[in-house]
């Protein structure tokens, strides 16, 4: 060229230049997605079998060492119903029941492995389980083994339990709350009336007093008597219970009573407990009593054994040989009685009673050949009508289709709907202290008209007929209103009272000036006959076999319903495979309650909720379980306002 510049060669396209064939890397992140996909299934795998294995632990990996003592801790409350955590790992349990906890001290009197017991004063028991909780610690006493109390901050229920034991401790800075027996009401008229909420209350008759807290400022005076009554005898019962077990006089103890909280030192000089001392000191005192000079070993510690592990361990509290022709279900009925079956997922809150699936377990036995009795144990305020009558209905038929006699044995409370179910057995057996009866029905509706006026807010309406606006809360009951509820709620109340008549072999005249409403003692109808026998859970257990023929001292296997679900049935229930008749709760409600339950969120009306009195605490419950019953049932039998008994 003429410019004399070097001629570079034209490089070719992209396409054709010379280089190696590039390797496909396909495999890469199909290698991850298995990895990941490895990882998964293996950490599924790993909880499975962790969680397998700690579901099928059995009784037999705990062991009751010699030289051990029993500790009593009632923290966690005494359930009626005996049934296990849905994850048990290792034992742990939430609240343990009542026929456990006296089974097991029953048995432990007999154990030579176990050599006392401690009762650690804590948690909080109905006055019936109480009883008799104590009355098996007093039959622990006589074996000749040492029980020991220890109290920090206890309360007349703690000490109550604590007397029935040989001594009592206490930390010197410790706190007795001996209070005397009373009862609060809450009362929310006033309330209501600043927010423009008037209440209209249908009750039948006097003592049903639940409408009371939203007409009155106060109780009534017959709400006062019946109430009165309860604590009285309750107060009767604590007096004679510590006066017998701690020598005192009952003047003494009522004195006490009413002197009301104890330091640690007061109580010590009014011999209400034995000494001061901590608990790793009363620990040391308990082991040189088992071991004498073998326990000044330091290194040997005290053997204990908690009530639930002794529990877990398994036991036969009875000696002999099984009868096992005469097998005796208990079925436990527990809570406020609404209609339709329980979630039975393991994640579901407690539905109290459901009656089809009460009614359900009370078939289970009756069909169980090897039952020939039935105790139906009840502890509920009652409910509703509709489901309290389906059970009701179920019992006659199990009677009349099967012959087996079906026995109620109630606790701490059995009134109302509890009443209602109970009187269809053969023999209504409860406790001395349990609170029954309250035979009447009550119907309660607002009128918000007044609110609406506060509000500013207007209704117009266009009807056909004058009965539009009956049992509207938005529009005033007239006078032809209430003469109307009237006559719809008074046949329910007479066919009440109808029923238990014909139960208890009296006429409908004499068996009404019983009802009412009213509240007893489980003493005080006894004396008026609404209820056979006095007696706990045990007793009722000891009058069945007697009704079957076998021995008072002779054994008997006894069924539970609802039975006592496997662990992994209960994990299979909660990814939806349930092998069950009933349709388990979805998915997702138990996947929810998980999330909840690990994150701990909690709503901000419920911290408000827990700064709340308990007695306001308590009542609140108790009118929104009614509330909530009442959206589906029209009719309710339930027990008057819930009382703080102290």
């Amino acid at each position: 060229m003429s410019d004399g510049s070097t001629l570079r060669p034209i490089p070719p396209p992209p396409s054709m230049s010379p280089q190696s064939p590039r390797r496909s890397r396909w495999w890469i992140p199909v290698a991850i997605i298995g990895g990941i996909l490895i990882l998964i299934v293996g950490g599924i795998a790993a909880f499975f079998i962790a969680l397998s294995e700690g579901l099928s632990s059995e009784s037999s990996d705990v062991t009751v060492d010699s030289e051990s003592v029993l500790v009593i801790d009632l923290s966690k409350g005494v359930s009626e119903a005996e049934v296990t955590a849905p994850f048990d790992f290792g034992g742990a349990r939430s609240a343990t029941s009542l026929r456990e906890v006296v089974l097991a001290i029953n048995n432990a009197a007999k154990d030579d492995r176990i050599k006392g017991l401690i009762y650690k004063a804590e948690g909080a028991v109905g006055m019936a389980k109480s009883t008799e909780i104590r009355e098996a610690m007093v039959e622990f006493a006589k074996s000749g083994k040492f029980s020991y109390s220890y109290i920090v901050g206890g309360t007349k229920g703690h000490y109550y339990l604590a007397s029935a034991t040989d001594s009592i401790f206490m930390p010197s800075e410790g706190m007795l709350e001996f209070n005397a027996f009373g009862a609060q009401g809450t009362f929310f008229k006033d309330m209501f009336e600043k927010i423009g909420v008037e209440w209209h209350v249908q009750q039948f008759e006097e003592y049903k007093s639940a409408g009371e807290m939203f007409s009155r400022t106060g109780w009534s005076e017959p709400a006062k008597e019946e109430v009165r009554a309860i604590i009285e005898q309750r107060r009767s019962m604590f007096i004679d219970a510590v006066s017998t077990s701690r020598k005192l006089e009952r003047s003494a103890v009522a004195s006490h009573l009413d002197s009301g909280i104890y330091t640690a030192h007061q109580a010590l000089d009014a011999r209400l407990i034995d000494g001061l001392v901590m608990e790793d000191d009363l620990r040391e005192r308990i082991k040189q009593r088992i071991g004498g000079e073998r326990a000044s070993d330091s290194t040997k510690r005290l053997r204990t054994i908690s009530l639930s592990s002794y529990i877990s361990a398994g036991y036969d509290a009875d000696e002999g040989e099984v009868d096992k022709e005469n097998g005796i279900a208990i079925v436990y009925a527990s809570g406020a009685i609404t209609s339709g079956a329980a979630d039975e997922s393991p994640f579901a809150e407690d539905e109290g009673i459901k009656s089809r699936t009460l009614v359900k377990h009370l078939r289970q036995a009756a069909d169980n050949k090897k039952v020939k009795g039935i105790i139906l144990r009840i502890d509920s305020p009652g409910g509703s009508v509709i489901a309290s009558e389906e059970i009701w209905a179920a019992i006659l038929d199990i009677k009349k289709r099967t012959g087996k006699p079906v026995y109620a044995s109630m606790s701490d409370v059995a009134a109302s709907g509890g009443y209602y179910i109970a009187m269809a057995c053969d023999t209504i057996i409860a406790h001395p202290s349990t609170i029954t009866g309250s035979i009447g029905v009550i119907l309660m509706l607002p009128n918000l008209t007044g609110t609406m006026g506060k509000l500013g807010i207007t209704s117009d309406t266009i009807t056909t007929g004058s009965s539009f606006g009956f049992l509207n809360p938005m529009m005033p009951l007239s006078n032809t209103d209430k003469a109307k509820l009237y006559n719809l709620s008074q046949p329910i109340y007479q066919r009440f009272v109808q029923k238990v008549a014909d139960s208890r072999g009296k006429n409908y005249d004499e068996t009404r000036a019983l009802a009412k409403g009213r509240v007893y003692t489980g003493s005080a109808a006894k004396q008026v006959g609404l209820v056979d026998v006095e007696g706990g859970l045990q007793a009722s257990v000891k009058l069945m076999k007697q009704r079957l023929g076998v021995p008072a001292d002779g054994r008997t296997r006894v069924f539970i319903y609802p039975e006592k679900q496997d662990p992994m049935q209960l994990l299979l229930k909660l990814f939806g495979i349930d092998q069950s008749d009933e349709a388990s709760a979805p998915t997702t409600n138990a996947l929810a309650a998980i999330i909840q339950k690990t994150a701990g969120t909690s709503a901000p009306w419920r911290e408000v909720y827990q700064a709340l009195p308990a007695p306001v605490q308590q009542q609140l419950r108790h009118t929104a379980a009614v509330t909530a019953m009442a959206r589906n049932e029209h009719t309710l039998a339930v027990l008057p306002a819930l009382v703080h008994i102290e």
